[in-house]
């Protein structure tokens, strides 16, 4: 399975404009008992109560049904249970819990995203991506302000990102690299799905709920396009001094050689934030 992915992680690098129209044939029954070995089986259940010990006696039967779905365009994604977990400051994080089974196709489909636009993200991104970690992050920003032109520097925290990210970008943004409408699909569901709070569903208009397997990937897709090339791209040329960014998840820092680029760039960073809401 790994080299499939493989194949298509080679393809995406060698074509950046190469839009996928096939993969949905991927989602096979082996697939998904080998991304289960890679699943959190200590994780909490979903809304319908299923342990990941009781899903697992079945994995087989189990995997083979979620297939025959899939290929039948028969897959409903459900809501997600929602907990608040303690940040430390006295405030919440609100986390979407899914289902057992809705976790194992997630992760699979997250499996698939991650190989394609892992080759397009840029390098001083941290959060989220296999083999890249904090202590990278801060490394990188401890090499900006010792070794380079920095005087200046820029921190911010999307606040509710995850909450706010906007449901017709997002697909917009996917659509650029992914055109299998089955995955298409999918991701539409899960953006769609909902919260569960004490037994009432609230669908969702905006935001993709933390917790899922799909939102880290799908985060990071949506600030690769609205922040990290729009600063490499766009930003670089309008600076008159050096400026570096780096980005964990919705957490980010610039350093900048100018006072008035930093300042600057505050200006320009709220009205592209608007814009994708």
């Amino acid at each position: 399975m790994s080299t499939k992915l493989n194949r298509i992680a080679k393809k995406a690098q060698q074509d950046r404009k190469i839009r996928f129209t096939s993969l949905t044939h991927l989602i096979t029954p082996a697939f998904l008992q080998e991304t289960w070995r890679m699943l959190n089986r200590k994780a909490a259940s979903g809304i319908d109560g299923e342990t990941a010990k009781k899903f697992e006696e079945q994995i087989v039967e189990r995997t083979q049904d979620i297939w025959k779905r899939l290929k039948r365009n028969q897959y409903k994604a459900p809501p997600v249970r929602r907990v608040d977990i303690p940040k430390g400051d006295g405030k919440t994080r609100p986390l979407g819990i899914p289902t057992v089974e809705d976790r194992l196709v997630q992760r699979a489909v997250a499996r698939i995203l991650e190989a394609i636009f892992e080759q397009d993200f840029l390098s001083f991104s941290y959060g989220f991506r296999p083999g890249r970690n904090p202590h990278q992050a801060l490394k990188e920003l401890r090499t900006c302000i010792v070794t380079r032109k920095v005087r200046h520097v820029s921190e911010a925290d999307i606040r509710g990102y995850f909450n706010h990210i906007n449901h017709d970008w997002m697909m917009k943004m996917v659509k650029h690299r992914v055109a299998d409408p089955v995955i298409l699909r999918l991701i539409g569901k899960w953006l769609r799905a909902g919260v569960m709070e004490n037994g009432v569903v609230r669908r969702n208009d905006e935001g993709s709920p933390q917790g899922g397997p799909i939102s880290p990937i799908l985060a990071n897709i949506y600030l690769h396009f609205v922040l990290d090339l729009w600063f490499e791209k766009r930003c670089k040329k309008w600076f008159q001094g050096e400026a570096y960014l780096i980005r964990f998840a919705d957490d980010f820092v610039v350093c900048f050689e100018y006072k008035r680029d930093a300042e600057g760039f505050q200006l320009l960073l709220e009205e592209r934030m608007k814009k994708f809401g």
